[in-house]
């Protein structure tokens, strides 16, 4: 951009009109009371007094009519005003020029964190988004504007790492059945003495692995249609959602002894039903899949600190302590997504007295702080 294009630029010239203007105004005020002054004054000339000139030469003043003193009177005022005139245009004109200058200077102090700002948003990728302004200084208004891009870019860091994790889950979780209906095709077709009860044992293979895919699919486009917008937001009561999930879970939970058991309280939220059905379908999934035999899955909702939460408990292995940035598989992902797009965040703790682990989805209500609770829900329900 060309200097005089550039907002310093205009800046410096904005300062110097306005210190231009208010300088004139002062100068001019100062001049027409001067010449008020001066045209109100009445001017004494003493006569027979001895005057010595500029050349050195002595002149007697003579007595002088009053018409010759007023106009000796009007000459003098006119060449003191004229020379007040002189000295303001060339004041103000010095005046102009050193306003230019300190402008200059003074928007340039007042505009270098903008130039960081630009520096780091120009260097900054979508590939990395780590970089920060971190700008010191007074809490004025580009140091909250600063931080105000911090936080966006702090935003937008959490989104791509969440989409690189949701996407590379959503390949290793489809890549899997994939691979199983394509290794059990080739065997069967590759083998010239199969058998009809070949074929049919790498059908069901193929069939159970569809459904799986198929399941997968139904969670990538409930969460597709949520981040859209696409999906309605209706008011609902999680409570009524949770009892639903938990009697229909049961048949599947006693192919492997296990108990389910629901802690809820009445939940409204803001929400679409089929997105959080979804998620809550995935969170008894992955505890199915964790919870040793004969043990209990806790499912259950209510509210914390103004959080609507919505969670499953097992008696599993656990979570890791660190599990930022590890692959969490694409049922989780997905309740991620659905979590995130709803306003909230899905968190895991340890279960209760160190077992197995819990997996909760908050939900922001009205009155919710700015983040949610940092512990399970569970612990006190």
């Amino acid at each position: 951009m060309p200097s005089w294009q550039s907002i310093r630029f205009r800046l410096s010239v904005q300062y110097s009109a306005v210190v231009f203007g208010l300088g004139g105004a002062v100068l001019g005020l100062v001049y027409l009371a001067l010449q008020r002054e001066l045209r109100s004054q009445t001017m004494t000339i003493v006569t027979g007094q001895r005057v010595v000139l500029s050349d050195g030469r002595v002149v007697i003043m003579p007595p002088l009519e009053p018409v010759e003193q007023m106009a000796i009177e009007s000459l003098y005022n006119e060449i003191v005003l004229n020379r007040v005139a002189r000295f303001t245009f060339i004041a103000l004109v010095a005046l102009s020029l050193l306003s230019i200058v300190v402008g200059w200077i003074m928007s340039g102090r007042v505009l270098k964190p903008v130039e960081e700002i630009t520096t780091v948003a120009r260097e900054i990728q979508a590939s990395d988004l780590s970089r920060r302004i971190d700008l010191d200084g007074p809490d004025d208004e580009l140091t909250r504007l600063a931080n105000t891009f911090d936080g966006m870019l702090e935003r937008l860091d959490r989104a791509f790492t969440s989409q690189r994790r949701f996407l590379a889950d959503t390949s290793h979780d489809l890549r899997t059945p994939l691979a199983v209906i394509r290794s059990n095709v080739e065997v069967v077709a590759d083998d010239p003495d199969a058998q009809m009860a070949d074929w049919e044992r790498a059908g069901g293979i193929i069939r159970r692995n569809a459904a799986k895919m198929s399941s997968m699919i139904d969670g990538l486009l409930a969460a597709a249609r949520l981040q859209s917008g696409r999906a309605q937001a209706v008011t609902l009561d999680l409570a009524v959602l949770v009892e639903a999930k938990a009697a229909e879970f049961e048949p599947v939970a006693s192919e492997k002894n296990l108990v389910v058991t629901s802690v809820v309280s009445p939940t409204l939220v803001q929400g679409v039903e089929v997105s959080l059905d979804r998620a809550l379908t995935n969170l008894l999934d992955n505890a199915h899949r964790a919870a040793p035999i004969g043990s209990t899955i806790v499912v259950g909702c209510g509210v914390r600190d103004g959080w609507a939460w919505l969670g499953v408990e097992d008696r599993g292995p656990g979570l890791p302590d660190e599990n930022e940035g590890a692959q969490i598989g694409l049922g989780l992902s997905i309740v991620t997504q659905i979590a995130e797009a709803h306003g909230g965040a899905l968190a895991s703790f340890p279960g209760r007295e160190g077992e197995g682990a819990t997996m909760v989805v908050w939900i922001p209500t009205e009155t919710a702080e700015e983040a949610p609770p940092g512990f399970s829900p569970f612990t006190n329900a």
